[in-house]
């Protein structure tokens, strides 16, 4: 195992270069740069910001300069915001991305897994109609739809919880609910199915042979074979919850580090974004790798 991971280590370097190399490329080869802004600003001025920023090199130049930094865990500094750094925009917004997916992951976990156990075990009635209708309209129904529809009824129309911004624990409420129902829906299928296909599985029917209480064949010998598949798409769920808040930050108003990236790629903030896309990297390779750790331990047979 512990050569595997670290093999899944040095694998990963190659690729966040690769991601480096191609967002470098598609954002200072985009049309426009950081200080093309509605006000005409004075040629000299200009030269000068282009020249503090090193933005009048060649490319080549810019992207050593930037792979330098890079190695020395310097995003560098943001066009946007002014005075303040890639690394101090990244290290106050991602403890609220953080906060805000990990809470909806948490939901989606706590409700997704017992729903579809309850859908597989109860298959073919009212129960499993009810489960399998809600996942369907979770997954149908995109973030960015449900946001306004929870803003429109808990905070417009009846004054229950706040529409936006960070405050008290309730302004984390509909983001979170807003961004947890499309992966309750994931969750609840994926556990449906699998359980359906562990039940019917020969070890379970000679367990039921042998006289062991429903509890006991449900919980030691269902559950952990049942849930694996849900290990498995905790790795990129987990990456897709914290990236996917981008959307949900934007329509509630959170200074997440979803938001940064939006308007940095609005402002052409070349540094904000570049940064934003290798973190998110960096995260998704690590989470995907505790993900197939944590896949053997649960299952033995898997060799690495």
């Amino acid at each position: 195992m512990l050569s595997y991971t670290v093999r899944r280590v040095l694998g990963a370097i190659p690729t966040l270069f690769v991601l480096l190399t191609l967002s470098f490329l598609l954002v200072h080869l985009a049309p426009g740069s950081p200080f093309d802004t509605a006000r005409q600003m004075p040629p000299e001025v200009r030269a000068n910001l282009m020249a503090k920023y090193h933005l009048n090199e060649p490319i080549y130049e810019q992207y050593g300069r930037y792979l330098y930094n890079i190695a020395h865990f310097d995003f560098g500094p943001s066009y946007q915001y002014k005075d303040t750094s890639v690394n101090s925009l990244i290290a106050t917004g991602f403890p609220v991305s953080l906060t805000v997916g990990g809470f909806a992951l948490l939901i989606a976990l706590a409700l997704g897994v017992p729903l579809g156990m309850l859908a597989a075990v109860r298959q073919n009635h009212a129960v499993d109609y009810s489960a399998s209708a809600f996942a369907l309209l979770g997954i149908s129904i995109p973030n960015f739809v449900i946001g306004p529809l929870l803003i429109l009824w808990f905070a417009v129309d009846n004054d229950w919880l706040p529409a936006g911004g960070l405050g008290s624990w309730e302004s984390y409420v509909l983001p979170v609910i807003a961004l947890a129902v499309a992966f309750i829906a994931y969750v609840a299928r994926l556990m449906r199915a699998s359980t359906i296909e562990v039940l019917r599985s020969n070890y379970v029917r000679t367990a039921r042979a042998k006289g062991l209480s429903s509890y006991r064949i449900f919980f030691i010998h269902v559950l952990p074979a049942a849930i694996l598949p849900v290990v498995s798409f905790l790795g990129p769920a987990t990456a897709a919850i914290l990236t996917g808040s981008v959307v949900i930050e934007q329509v509630f108003g959170i200074p997440g580090l979803g938001r940064f990236f939006v308007n940095g790629a609005l402002n052409r903030d070349y540094t904000l974004v570049l940064g934003i896309t290798l973190f998110y990297g960096i995260i998704i390779i690590f989470f995907n790798l505790l993900v197939d750790i944590l896949y053997g331990w649960l299952d033995p047979r898997v060799a690495y």
